[in-house]
C-alpha cells in the first residue's frame, strides 16, 4: 500500500466517524434501558474507541499527528487525579463504570480524553468547519423536534410545557443548544457570504428559542451573563480601528441596556398576568425560595459539604454521591424525588468525586484553555470576537453547570471547544511536522493494525459490547415480564454478561419481578425456587459490592418479606438505617415491618422520631396515625388526621388496612366512600366499597355498588351478577 493512500484511508476513517459525533444527541434507543441516555453512550463510545484505533496507526508512522506540547494537555492530569480517586475511593467499580442511568464514570472521560486527543490532532481549519456545522445541523433537526413537542405533535417523556427533544431533559437540551448557538456565532463571523451569515443568524436565534421553550433557568441566566460579560469585555478593550468600529460599539452599548431593561422589566412584573400565566415565563422569572427545585438544591449543597469535609484531599470517588445523600439526608427533602445522585452543582459533584485534587484539576481546564485561546488570540490566530465568544461560552457553560450537571451532548460539545482550541494552537508545529518522514516503514503497517485491532477490539468487548448486551437483555426482560419463564432466561443472561455497568439496576428491577413471580399460582415450585435462589445470590453480590448504599438491603428487605423471611426482611431493613439514618421511607419501612409483627415497643419510638423530625410530612403522620389505631388509640389517631389533614378520613391504603386489622368496618367504609366520591368512575373503589358495606352488614348497600360498576363498564354485567349471586346464596 502507497504511503498517501494508507494515510489518507486512516484521516478519512476519522474524519467520518468525528463528523457523526455531533449527532448522537438525535438519537434514541428505544431497545435498552435508559433509551435516552444509554444508547447515546454506547455509539459514542463505539465511534471513539474506533477513531482512536485509527490515530493509533497513524501516530506510529505519522508524527504530525502526534500530541505536541500544550497546556491543554492538563486534561491528563484531570483523567490521572479521577483515576486516582477511582482508586481509592469506596466503591471502584461504580466509579470507574458508572450506572445505565448516566453512563459517566472513568470509562467515559477516558473516552472523552481519547475523544479530544483524535480531534485535536487530526482536524485541520476546513475539518473545524464542518465539524461546527455538522454541531448546527444537529441542533436544528433537535430543535425541529422540540417545536414538534411543544405544539403537541410529538410527546414529551417528561409531560408539562417543557420541552426536552431526543435528549429526554429540558436541562440537558437547553445546555447543548447553547453550544450549538455559540457555533452558530462563530461561523458567522467567519462567514462573509451575505446568505451564509443569515443562515448562521436565523440558526442561532431559532437556537435560543430552544432554550427559551425548555423553561431552564440555569442556561438562560448563564447566557444573560455571559453577554453582559462578553458584551462589557468587548466595549472596554476591543480597539478602536475603524469608523465601523465604533458603530459596532455604540450599537452593543445600546443592545446590552436594552437587554437589561427587557430582562429587569420581565422580572419586575412577574406577578403581572401575562407573565404569571405563561409557563415558560413565570417559571423563569420564579427565584424565590418558596421554589421546591431552589430550596431542594441548598440542601442537598449542604450535605455535600458535610460530604467533603469527611474526604477533602480525593473525594468519595466518581458515582458515589448517593453514598453521601444517604449518611447526611435531612428530612426536608421528603419533598424531593427519593434519590439524589449528583449534587446539581460541578463545583460540589467534584468536591465529592475526587475532592480539592479533582475540582482543582477540573478547574484548570477551564484556566489553561482560556490562556491558550488569549495566546491564539495575541498570535493572531483566531480575532478578538471569537475571543470574546468562546470565554463568554465558557462563563454560560459554567455557571448553568452550577445548578445541574452534564450529559453526552455538553461533553462532546465541551470537548470539541477544547479540541478546536488545541488544534489551533498547535497548527504551526503539525505543519513542520507534516514534512517529516514517516517514523516507521510502510511496510511494518500489518503487523501495527494487527496489534490494534486485537488490543481494540477486547477493549471495545469488555467496555461496550459486553454492558450493551446486559442492557438490551434487561430490556427484553422488562418487556416480558408476564411471561416469567422468558424475563427469567433474560435476568439470567443479563447477570452472566459479568459486567458491573447497570447491574445494579438490573438487581433492583429483577426484585420487583421476583416479588410477583413468586406469588404467580402459574408458576411451578422449581421454577420459583429458581428465581429465589437466583434473587438472593444476586442481592449478597449487590449488598457486598454497595456496602454503603442503603438501596441493595431495602430490595432486600422488600424480597425477604415477600416470601415470608420477616426476621431477613427486618434485619436487611436495619442495616439500611444504619446507612441513612434520617431517610424517612427506609426509616419507615423498618417500623412497618415491626407493626406487621405487633411489635408496638419497636414501632412506635421509630415513628414518633421520624415525624417529629418533620411533621411536614404526610407519610410519617399516616404511619404514627396507623400505629395508634392498631394500638387501640384512636383518640391520638384522629387528633393527627384532623391536624395534617383537616379530616379522620383520609384516602390512604396504610389506613384502610389498620382499620381492617383491628376490625373498625366503620371507618373503613368512610374511606371507600370517600375514594369513590374522588374517582366516580373507578371500578375497584366500588368493589372496595361493595367490601366495606358487606363488612359493615348492609348486604342491600354492597350490590347497589356493585350494580355501579356494570354502569360504567357494560361488559362486566356477567362477572357482577355471579358476585350478587354468591353474596345473595352466603345470606
Amino acid at each position: 500500500m502507497q504511503t498517501n493512500t494508507f494515510k489518507n484511508i486512516l484521516v478519512w476513517t476519522i474524519r467520518i466517524g468525528l463528523l457523526i459525533v455531533p449527532f448522537i444527541p438525535l438519537y434514541i434507543a428505544a431497545g435498552l434501558f435508559f433509551p435516552f441516555i444509554t444508547g447515546k453512550a454506547f455509539l459514542f463510545r463505539g465511534i471513539v474507541e474506533l477513531v482512536f484505533a485509527a490515530w493509533l496507526i497513524l501516530i506510529a508512522f505519522y508524527k504530525e499527528f502526534r500530541p505536541k506540547k500544550n497546556n491543554l494537555l492538563c486534561i491528563a492530569i484531570f483523567i490521572a487525579v479521577v483515576t486516582l480517586a477511582t482508586v481509592v475511593g469506596i466503591n471502584p467499580l461504580r466509579s470507574f463504570w458508572s450506572n445505565f442511568e448516566r453512563m459517566e464514570g472513568l470509562v467515559m472521560y477516558i473516552h472523552l480524553f481519547a475523544y479530544f486527543l483524535v480531534l485535536g490532532n487530526v482536524f485541520k481549519k476546513k475539518d473545524w468547519f464542518w465539524m461546527f456545522n455538522a454541531f448546527i445541523a444537529s441542533g436544528l433537526i433537535e430543535g425541529c423536534y422540540g417545536v414538534l413537542q411543544k405544539i403537541g405533535k410529538i410527546a414529551s417523556p417528561q409531560g408539562g410545557n417543557r420541552i426536552d427533544g431526543t435528549i429526554g431533559n429540558p436541562a440537558y437540551l437547553a445546555a447543548f443548544m447553547m453550544f450549538v448557538a455559540a457555533f452558530c456565532v462563530y461561523l458567522f463571523l467567519k462567514t462573509k457570504n451575505v446568505s451564509g451569515r443569515i443562515y448562521y443568524a436565523a440558526s442561532g436565534l431559532f437556537s435560543l428559542l430552544i432554550i427559551y421553550f425548555t423553561a431552564t433557568r440555569g442556561p438562560v441566566l448563564g447566557i444573560f451573563i455571559a453577554l453582559i460579560l462578553a458584551g462589557a469585555g468587548y466595549l472596554f478593550f476591543k480597539k478602536i480601528e475603524t469608523e465601523n468600529d465604533k458603530k459596532i460599539k455604540k450599537a452593543l452599548l445600546w443592545s446590552l441596556v436594552g437587554l437589561v431593561l427587557v430582562a429587569g422589566l420581565i422580572y419586575g412584573f412577574k406577578n403581572v398576568g401575562f407573565i404569571k400565566n405563561n409557563p415558560t415565563l413565570s417559571r423563569l422569572t420564579n427565584l424565590s425560595f418558596s421554589d421546591t427545585t431552589i430550596t431542594s438544591r441548598f440542601s442537598i449543597w449542604q450535605m455535600s459539604w458535610k460530604g467533603f469535609l469527611e474526604k477533602p484531599l480525593l473525594g468519595w470517588g466518581p458515582e458515589n454521591y448517593v453514598v453521601v445523600f444517604s449518611k447526611y439526608y435531612t428530612p426536608e427533602m421528603w419533598k424531593q424525588e427519593p434519590w439524589f445522585d449528583r449534587s446539581h452543582n460541578i463545583v460540589f459533584d467534584w468536591l465529592i468525586n475526587a475532592g480539592i485534587l479533582g475540582l482543582l484539576s477540573y478547574l484548570s481546564i477551564f484556566f489553561f484553555a482560556s490562556r491558550e485561546l488569549y495566546k491564539n488570540y495575541q498570535n493572531k490566530k483566531i480575532s478578538f470576537e471569537e475571543l470574546i465568544l468562546v470565554l463568554g461560552l465558557f462563563v454560560a457553560y459554567f455557571f448553568q453547570n452550577l445548578f445541574v450537571f452534564d450529559n453526552i451532548a455538553t461533553y462532546i460539545s465541551f470537548f470539541a471547544i477544547l479540541a478546536w482550541i488545541y488544534s489551533v494552537s498547535t497548527e504551526e508545529e503539525r505543519a513542520v511536522s507534516q514534512k517529516e518522514k514517516p517514523a516507521l516503514d510502510i511496510n511494518y503497517s500489518p503487523l501495527v493494525i494487527a496489534g490494534v485491532v486485537l488490543l481494540g477490539f477486547f477493549y471495545a468487548y469488555q467496555m461496550n459490547i459486553k454492558p450493551y448486551f446486559a442492557n438490551s437483555d434487561l430490556m427484553n426482560a422488562l418487556m416480558y415480564d408476564k411471561y416469567p419463564t422468558t424475563a427469567l432466561g433474560y435476568y439470567e443472561k443479563a447477570f452472566n454478561e459479568n459486567t458491573f455497568l447497570g447491574r445494579d439496576e438490573t438487581v433492583g428491577q429483577f426484585v420487583t419481578f421476583a416479588v410477583s413471580a413468586v406469588k404467580d399460582s402459574t408458576l411451578s415450585t422449581d421454577k420459583k425456587q429458581e428465581i429465589v435462589s437466583l434473587a438472593v445470590k444476586e442481592l449478597d453480590t449487590a449488598k457486598s459490592q454497595n456496602p454503603l448504599d442503603p438501596r441493595p438491603f431495602m430490595y432486600s428487605s422488600l424480597f425477604y418479606e415477600s416470601v415470608g423471611q420477616i426476621d431477613k426482611a427486618i434485619e436487611n431493613m436495619q442495616e439500611a438505617v444504619k446507612i441513612s439514618p434520617h431517610k424517612q421511607d427506609i426509616v419507615l419501612n423498618l417500623a412497618r415491618l415491626y407493626l406487621g409483627q405487633n411489635d408496638f415497643e419497636k414501632a412506635l419510638p421509630i415513628i414518633e422520631k421520624t415525624f417529629n423530625e418533620d411533621q411536614t410530612n404526610p407519610n410519617a403522620r399516616i404511619d404514627l396515625a396507623a400505629a395508634y389505631i392498631l394500638m387501640g388509640d384512636q383518640a391520638k389517631a384522629d387528633q393527627l388526621l384532623i391536624e395534617g389533614f383537616g379530616t379522620t378520613t383520609v384516602t390512604d391504603d396504610i389506613l384502610l388496612k389498620s382499620y381492617s386489622i383491628v376490625k373498625k368496618y366503620d371507618r373503613m367504609l368512610d374511606i371507600w366512600k370517600e375514594l369513590v366520591k374522588q374517582n366516580p368512575k373507578n371500578i375497584n373503589f366500588y368493589k372496595g366499597l361493595a367490601g366495606a358495606y358487606l363488612l359493615n352488614g348492609r348486604v342491600d348497600l354492597a350490590i347497589e355498588s356493585l350494580r355501579m360498576i356494570v354502569t360504567i363498564d357494560p361488559s362486566r354485567s356477567s362477572e357482577i351478577e355471579q358476585i350478587i349471586n354468591q353474596i345473595l346464596g352466603s345470606k
